[in-house]
Formats: C-alpha cells, sequence, structure tokens
C-alpha cells in the first residue's frame, strides 16, 4: 500500500488453480491497476463443479466494496427451464473475494444454458466506502443490460459462460426435446385461455343484462325476480365449475405451471371480478335498496369487471401477435 508503484512485480490475487490462466491474468491486472487509470473490476468461474457455479471477483476499486453479482439465463439455451436468473453478493477484501455458490429454489442445480453474468456495486455500502466510489468517474458498458439491473448502478461489468456442464449432444438433444415439449404447452394453453376469457364475457354479458332490466323499474316485480333466478341459476352452475378450477391455481402453480402463467392470473382476477359483481347484484334483486347508496358501491364493481376484462382481452390479442423465438418457441412479449 505504501509503495503502490511496486504492485505489478507481486501476485495480489491468489492463485487459483480452479479458473483459467486467462481469467486467472485478468484478476491481477483489474487488482493491479492504478486507480487513477480507471476502475477495473474482474470476475472468474470457478471450474471446480459444473452443478455449483461461483465466481471470484477482484478489483481496484476501494477496500471492502461489496459488489452484487447477478447470473440472467438466454432462455433460449435453458434446460426445462424457461427462464432464470438470481443473484449474489460478496464484499472484497484488498481488492479481492469470492461469492457463494449459485443454486436454484430448494438448493437444486441452476439450469443449464447460456447465461449473462453482471457484477455491480452494490447500495448496500459503508459510509467510507459509498463516499469514496461517488467521487470516482462511473464505468458502465454500452449496450441493453438485464431489466432487473439496478438503474443507480455506475460500475457494472458484463461476461457470458455456459453454466450447468458441457455443451454436448445429450445437452442439445434434451433442449430440442424441451422446446417441442413447450410449444406443445403454449398451444394448448392459447386453446385453453381463449374457452375462459369467452366464457367469462358470457356470464359477465348474461348476469348483467338481466340486472340492467330490473335496476330500470322502480320496483322488482315477481317476474322479474323469476327471469333473474332463471338466469342465476344457470349463472351459478357454470360458475361452481369455473370455480372448482381457478381455486386450484395457486400463485407458485402460475409462476411454475404455465406457460402463460401471467395471463391466467388475468383470468383469476376477472372471475374475482364477476363473482363480486354477481353476489352485489343478487343483493339488489334479493332486497332492494335505495338507488343512490348502490350506485356508487355498484358503480365501482362494474368499473373493476370492465377493466379487468378488457385487460385480459389485450394479453389474449398480444399473445396472439407475439413474435416467436429464434428456435421456434413462442414469447411472452408484451404479456
Amino acid at each position: 500500500d505504501k509503495a503502490p508503484f511496486l504492485a505489478p512485480l507481486f501476485h495480489l490475487v491468489p492463485t487459483l488453480a480452479d479458473i483459467t490462466p486467462e481469467e486467472q491474468f485478468e484478476l491481477e491486472q483489474a487488482r493491479t491497476t492504478p486507480a487513477e487509470a480507471g476502475s477495473k473490476i474482474a470476475i472468474a468461474l470457478s471450474q471446480n463443479d459444473a452443478n455449483r457455479p461461483l465466481f471470484y471477483v477482484s478489483t481496484n476499486l476501494p477496500d471492502r466494496t461489496k459488489f452484487d453479482v447477478y447470473l440472467v439465463g438466454n432462455p433460449e439455451t435453458l434446460l426445462n427451464k424457461l427462464q432464470f436468473g438470481t443473484q449474489n453478493s460478496v464484499t472484497t477484501s484488498r481488492g479481492f473475494g469470492k461469492t457463494e455458490v449459485f443454486l436454484a429454489d430448494g438448493g437444486q442445480p441452476i439450469p443449464k444454458g447460456d447465461y449473462r453474468v453482471v457484477i455491480t456495486e452494490s447500495n448496500d455500502q459503508d459510509e467510507t466506502v459509498k463516499a469514496a466510489l461517488a467521487a470516482l468517474t462511473p464505468n458502465k458498458p454500452t449496450g441493453k443490460l438485464p431489466d432487473n439491473i439496478p438503474a443507480s448502478a455506475r460500475f457494472i461489468v458484463l461476461k457470458s459462460y455456459f453454466l450447468g456442464g458441457p455443451r454436448d449432444e445429450t445437452y442439445l438433444t434434451r433442449l430440442k426435446q424441451f422446446h417441442e415439449k413447450m410449444k406443445a404447452k403454449a398451444d394448448g394453453e392459447i386453446m385453453e385461455l381463449k374457452q375462459y376469457s369467452d366464457t367469462l364475457n358470457i356470464q359477465y354479458s348474461t348476469i348483467t343484462t338481466e340486472f340492467n332490466r330490473i335496476y330500470q323499474a322502480k320496483k322488482v316485480s315477481p317476474a322479474q325476480k323469476q327471469a333473474w333466478k332463471k338466469d342465476s341459476d344457470t349463472w351459478q352452475q357454470i360458475n361452481g365449475q369455473l370455480e372448482q378450477t381457478v381455486q386450484t391455481w395457486s400463485s407458485e402453480t402460475i409462476q411454475n405451471e404455465f406457460f402463460y402463467g401471467k395471463v391466467f392470473s388475468l383470468v383469476k382476477s376477472a372471475y374475482d371480478s364477476i363473482k363480486a359483481l354477481y353476489v352485489l347484484e343478487n343483493s339488489y334483486v334479493d332486497k332492494p335498496v335505495d338507488h343512490a347508496t348502490f350506485d356508487i358501491q355498484h358503480g365501482k364493481t362494474l368499473s373493476e369487471t370492465r377493466d379487468a376484462l378488457e385487460l385480459l382481452r389485450t394479453k389474449m390479442d398480444a399473445i396472439s401477435k407475439a413474435p416467436k423465438s429464434p428456435s421456434g418457441l413462442p414469447t411472452r412479449e408484451g404479456i
């Protein structure tokens, strides 16, 4: 520290047997580059265990700088996953540090495939480090960054790796099989979603048309009550079938088991809105109240239901217009 001009003569980064010579050199270069020459951050992948990747980091940024390291999978290449991303943190000591192992949920190996590795300074820094970083010139790469990288990041490095094992014929065969399976699944879900959307719109139209007739009258007649009961019985029969299905869609199910999970969640929201509207309108037919009192609550519920159905329709249109990926996979662009 007292003679920084001597730094190039010494190995300020440990000699690591589990990384490539090229990345060893990159770590040393980042560590020994004088600060006045610009900020440097280097990252190297440990080759010890393909299923449990970890990374080494070196830098000439201030001692005890904390970094966030993001793994962002390329959806086209991930095996048995449509998307995957995760992150770890590392705090350097005298310009060097090592991340924890990167794993998927439940301690499972991350999906095999191509990844962009992004390292940035963390927002969570000691005050001394924070002040030192603020005085330095930012170092940002050109081009689009992954969406989850904080806009506030000032020091960013990107690298690409194939993680999870070798890119061999077995991997390529399994990836092709997975893509074919996902294409068939997506096609099936589109048909399902169209049926749900059509049914919900019929449900909405049936119940609101009859209710509007009743609501225009100053007093609910026995004949109107009978007509409402008939339509209501039909509505409840269809609703019961829908409810049995919709209630099985937990947030985990929607996220992990559906290709178009976000649209299935919109089906659930539209279903809940229509059901709330029916309960409100049915209570009025059963025991009418003053229009002025009822109008506010009914108008709000009716508006929410229309918005939910319109959003579902918009996303269904987006599905039909979304472009295919280079491998022919349907995409979820605009959804």
